[in-house]
Protein backbone atom coordinates (compact mmCIF):
# COMPACT_ATOMS: atom_id res chain seq x y z
CA UNK A 1 0.00 0.00 0.00
CA UNK A 2 1.34 3.38 -1.02
CA UNK A 3 0.81 6.22 1.42
CA UNK A 4 1.05 9.87 0.61
CA UNK A 5 2.74 12.30 2.98
CA UNK A 6 0.44 14.66 4.78
CA UNK A 7 -0.05 18.16 3.30
CA UNK A 8 1.78 19.59 6.29
CA UNK A 9 4.79 17.39 5.60
CA UNK A 10 4.69 18.29 1.88
CA UNK A 11 4.72 21.99 2.81
CA UNK A 12 7.73 21.42 5.06
CA UNK A 13 9.60 19.68 2.22
CA UNK A 14 8.89 22.61 -0.11
CA UNK A 15 10.12 25.11 2.47
CA UNK A 16 13.36 23.15 2.92
CA UNK A 17 13.88 22.95 -0.87
CA UNK A 18 13.20 26.68 -1.28
CA UNK A 19 15.64 27.52 1.53
CA UNK A 20 18.32 25.33 -0.06
CA UNK A 21 17.79 27.02 -3.44
CA UNK A 22 18.05 30.43 -1.77
CA UNK A 23 21.33 29.50 -0.08
CA UNK A 24 22.79 28.22 -3.34
CA UNK A 25 21.73 31.32 -5.30
CA UNK A 26 23.01 33.68 -2.56
CA UNK A 27 26.38 31.92 -2.60
CA UNK A 28 26.55 32.31 -6.37
CA UNK A 29 25.90 36.07 -6.13
CA UNK A 30 28.73 36.58 -3.63
CA UNK A 31 31.40 35.19 -5.94
CA UNK A 32 33.66 37.79 -7.50
CA UNK A 33 33.40 38.26 -11.25
CA UNK A 34 36.45 39.17 -13.28
CA UNK A 35 34.37 40.85 -15.97
CA UNK A 36 34.28 44.62 -16.50
CA UNK A 37 31.59 46.59 -14.70
CA UNK A 38 30.85 49.00 -17.56
CA UNK A 39 32.16 50.54 -20.76
CA UNK A 40 35.23 52.00 -19.04
CA UNK A 41 36.10 51.80 -15.33
CA UNK A 42 38.99 52.98 -13.18
CA UNK A 43 40.09 51.80 -9.75
CA UNK A 44 42.84 53.55 -7.77
CA UNK A 45 44.98 52.26 -4.92
CA UNK A 46 47.45 54.41 -3.00
CA UNK A 47 50.62 52.34 -2.72
CA UNK A 48 52.66 54.80 -0.67
CA UNK A 49 53.41 58.43 0.00
CA UNK A 50 57.13 59.21 0.09
CA UNK A 51 58.53 62.56 1.32
CA UNK A 52 61.55 63.96 -0.52
CA UNK A 53 64.68 63.85 1.64
CA UNK A 54 65.51 67.10 3.32
CA UNK A 55 62.04 68.62 2.95
CA UNK A 56 60.03 69.26 6.08
CA UNK A 57 57.45 71.56 7.57
CA UNK A 58 54.62 73.18 5.65
CA UNK A 59 56.66 73.36 2.43
CA UNK A 60 57.36 69.61 2.44
CA UNK A 61 57.42 67.87 -0.97
CA UNK A 62 57.00 64.24 -1.88
CA UNK A 63 55.49 61.66 -4.21
CA UNK A 64 52.33 59.61 -4.14
CA UNK A 65 52.67 56.24 -5.88
CA UNK A 66 49.24 55.21 -7.17
CA UNK A 67 48.23 51.98 -8.89
CA UNK A 68 45.62 52.27 -11.66
CA UNK A 69 43.43 49.40 -12.84
CA UNK A 70 41.47 50.18 -16.01
CA UNK A 71 38.85 47.72 -17.23
CA UNK A 72 36.43 47.84 -20.14
CA UNK A 73 33.45 45.84 -21.36
CA UNK A 74 34.32 46.44 -25.01
CA UNK A 75 37.81 46.96 -26.43
CA UNK A 76 39.19 50.40 -25.49
CA UNK A 77 41.97 51.94 -27.59
CA UNK A 78 44.26 54.95 -27.14
CA UNK A 79 44.01 55.00 -23.34
CA UNK A 80 45.15 58.34 -21.91
CA UNK A 81 45.61 59.24 -18.24
CA UNK A 82 45.47 62.72 -16.69
CA UNK A 83 45.82 63.91 -13.09
CA UNK A 84 43.63 66.78 -11.92
CA UNK A 85 42.49 68.61 -8.82
CA UNK A 86 38.89 68.22 -7.60
CA UNK A 87 37.94 71.55 -9.25
CA UNK A 88 38.92 70.17 -12.69
CA UNK A 89 42.18 72.09 -13.10
CA UNK A 90 45.34 70.29 -14.17
CA UNK A 91 47.71 69.05 -11.49
CA UNK A 92 50.65 71.42 -10.98
CA UNK A 93 53.86 71.09 -8.99
CA UNK A 94 55.75 74.20 -7.85
CA UNK A 95 53.60 76.31 -10.18
CA UNK A 96 54.34 74.26 -13.30
CA UNK A 97 52.05 71.83 -15.13
CA UNK A 98 52.74 68.20 -14.28
CA UNK A 99 53.32 65.88 -17.25
CA UNK A 100 52.25 62.37 -16.39
CA UNK A 101 54.40 59.45 -17.48
CA UNK A 102 52.73 56.16 -16.49
CA UNK A 103 54.99 53.19 -15.87
CA UNK A 104 54.72 50.35 -18.32
CA UNK A 105 51.22 48.94 -18.66
CA UNK A 106 50.65 45.30 -17.74
CA UNK A 107 47.76 42.88 -17.71
CA UNK A 108 46.22 42.14 -14.28
CA UNK A 109 48.65 39.26 -13.83
CA UNK A 110 51.69 41.51 -14.31
CA UNK A 111 52.62 40.48 -17.86
CA UNK A 112 53.84 43.48 -19.91
CA UNK A 113 51.58 44.68 -22.74
CA UNK A 114 52.91 44.94 -26.27
CA UNK A 115 53.42 48.63 -27.11
CA UNK A 116 50.98 50.14 -29.59
CA UNK A 117 51.71 53.35 -31.50
CA UNK A 118 48.41 54.92 -30.41
CA UNK A 119 48.63 54.02 -26.72
CA UNK A 120 47.58 51.14 -24.49
CA UNK A 121 44.63 48.93 -25.44
CA UNK A 122 42.22 47.37 -22.95
CA UNK A 123 40.92 44.07 -24.36
CA UNK A 124 37.17 43.44 -24.41
CA UNK A 125 36.04 42.31 -20.94
CA UNK A 126 39.61 42.74 -19.78
CA UNK A 127 41.79 45.02 -17.70
CA UNK A 128 45.20 46.69 -17.71
CA UNK A 129 47.20 48.17 -14.86
CA UNK A 130 50.01 50.66 -14.31
CA UNK A 131 51.58 52.76 -11.58
CA UNK A 132 51.90 56.55 -11.63
CA UNK A 133 53.90 58.90 -9.43
CA UNK A 134 52.19 62.18 -8.57
CA UNK A 135 54.32 64.96 -7.01
CA UNK A 136 52.92 66.49 -3.82
CA UNK A 137 53.66 70.00 -2.62
CA UNK A 138 52.98 70.91 1.01
CA UNK A 139 52.33 69.04 4.25
CA UNK A 140 48.59 68.34 3.99
CA UNK A 141 46.01 65.87 2.77
CA UNK A 142 46.05 66.07 -1.04
CA UNK A 143 42.93 65.30 -3.09
CA UNK A 144 43.89 63.62 -6.37
CA UNK A 145 41.52 62.98 -9.29
CA UNK A 146 42.71 60.62 -12.02
CA UNK A 147 40.87 60.81 -15.35
CA UNK A 148 41.10 58.10 -18.03
CA UNK A 149 39.94 58.66 -21.61
CA UNK A 150 39.77 56.00 -24.33
CA UNK A 151 38.18 55.27 -27.70
CA UNK A 152 35.52 52.58 -27.59
CA UNK A 153 34.28 51.94 -31.09
CA UNK A 154 34.10 55.44 -32.57
CA UNK A 155 33.13 57.10 -29.29
CA UNK A 156 35.40 58.83 -26.75
CA UNK A 157 34.61 57.60 -23.23
CA UNK A 158 35.93 59.18 -20.03
CA UNK A 159 35.89 57.98 -16.44
CA UNK A 160 37.56 59.23 -13.28
CA UNK A 161 38.35 58.16 -9.74
CA UNK A 162 39.40 60.05 -6.62
CA UNK A 163 41.68 59.40 -3.66
CA UNK A 164 43.43 61.29 -0.89
CA UNK A 165 47.13 61.15 -0.05
CA UNK A 166 48.42 62.52 3.26
CA UNK A 167 51.93 64.01 3.23
CA UNK A 168 53.49 65.17 6.51
CA UNK A 169 50.18 65.08 8.41
CA UNK A 170 48.12 62.34 9.97
CA UNK A 171 45.43 61.04 7.63
CA UNK A 172 41.94 62.03 8.68
CA UNK A 173 40.73 58.56 9.66
CA UNK A 174 37.69 58.17 11.92
CA UNK A 175 38.09 56.63 15.38
CA UNK A 176 35.27 54.16 16.02
CA UNK A 177 34.61 53.13 19.62
CA UNK A 178 31.70 50.88 18.72
CA UNK A 179 29.08 53.54 19.42
CA UNK A 180 30.39 56.74 17.83
CA UNK A 181 32.81 57.48 15.00
CA UNK A 182 34.77 60.67 15.60
CA UNK A 183 37.27 62.40 13.37
CA UNK A 184 39.20 65.62 13.40
CA UNK A 185 38.74 68.36 10.83
CA UNK A 186 41.80 69.23 8.79
CA UNK A 187 42.47 71.61 5.94
CA UNK A 188 42.28 69.86 2.58
CA UNK A 189 43.57 71.38 -0.66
Amino acid sequence: MITRPSPRRQGFVWVVLAAAALVVSAGARESRASEAKGDLNLQLRLIETVPVRGSSGPSMTGLARIELLVDAFRQAREVQVAVERPDGTSWTFNGRPFNLRPDDWTDPGGEPLEPDGSGPVVPARGAIRTTIQVPLNGAMVHEIVVRVTALIGDETVTTEAYLTAALGVAPNLPVDDGTFATFSLQEVK
